[in-house]
């Protein structure tokens, strides 16, 4: 008897599921106001000449949590149109019942996440260290160590949108409006800042807390590192918590 394919295979799907999230245009006009930020600082920096006016000063002003904002919009939005606005399409309990499978349909959504924070950091850095070098110079780092310092950065960025895009993505499966899941991320990347400079015990459980300690960790010389593996480690396990209730929530039988 001949077996017969009841599912793409991954890879298309994953293809087909970066392209349905990424490629609109709502995704470049998003992509493009990350810029302002970048060269916003690039031009304060040149006309107050301080300790931050480098390159590495641009990427410090870029990523940090005033910044936030803006860095995890794409993620923001992106998990909440992955499940919520398939429940209220209608659409959501047709996809849990094909053959793509609980499993996999949380696999590529995952996978958009991770796609909109890669670009979401990438986009940031990859402005900073341009209009940075052009206007300020590279300052005293160089461009070697200007460049690993923010590599380094952006891929700790990555990571820290990632963890938050996973528990927003929990929410957006639990959810039935997409707006449900756009006003806590966007709480989480404007009050969570304010709320860990307040109260510091806070910070270590907050999504964007601790970033300056980060930031001032790295741009200093030498760089200590300390505290970017601990908030790594941070979102790596929102990132587990987020998938693992994300599974649950599309697997129960009342979901």
């Amino acid at each position: 008897m001949t077996a017969y394919r009841t599912a793409a295979p991954l890879g298309r799907l994953v293809c087909s599921e970066l392209e349905l999230a990424l490629c609109r245009p709502r995704t470049a006009v998003v992509l493009g106001a990350l810029t302002v930020v970048p060269l916003l600082a690039t031009v304060l920096l040149a006309i107050d000449a301080g300790p931050l006016s480098s390159t590495a000063g641009v990427l410090t002003v870029s990523l940090s949590e005033a910044a936030a904002f803006s860095l995890g919009m794409p993620v923001v939005l992106i998990a909440a149109e992955a499940f919520a606005t398939e429940r209220a399409r209608g659409t959501l309990d047709g996809l849990r019942l094909s053959p793509v499978g609980p499993g996999r349909l949380v696999l590529l959504k995952t996978a958009a996440v991770g796609a909109s924070a890669v670009l979401a950091a990438g986009t940031v850095v990859a402005v900073s260290l341009v209009a940075g070098a052009v206007v300020l110079g590279t300052g005293e780092f160089g461009t070697g160590a200007t460049l690993s310092r923010a590599l380094l950065l952006g891929g700790w960025a990555t990571g820290q949108l990632i963890g938050l895009g996973m528990l927003l993505l929990a929410l957006s499966a639990s959810v039935r409006r997409p707006v449900a899941v756009v006003a806590p991320g966007l709480v989480a990347l404007t009050v969570a800042p304010l709320a860990s400079a307040l109260w510091q015990a806070s910070a270590s459980a907050l999504p964007t807390g601790r970033w300056h300690e980060v930031l001032a960790g790295v741009m200093s010389v030498p760089a200590e590192t300390g505290t970017l593996w601990a908030t790594t480690v941070r979102a790596a396990g929102f990132a587990v918590a987020g998938a693992g209730i994300t599974v649950f929530l599309l697997t129960r039988r009342d979901g």
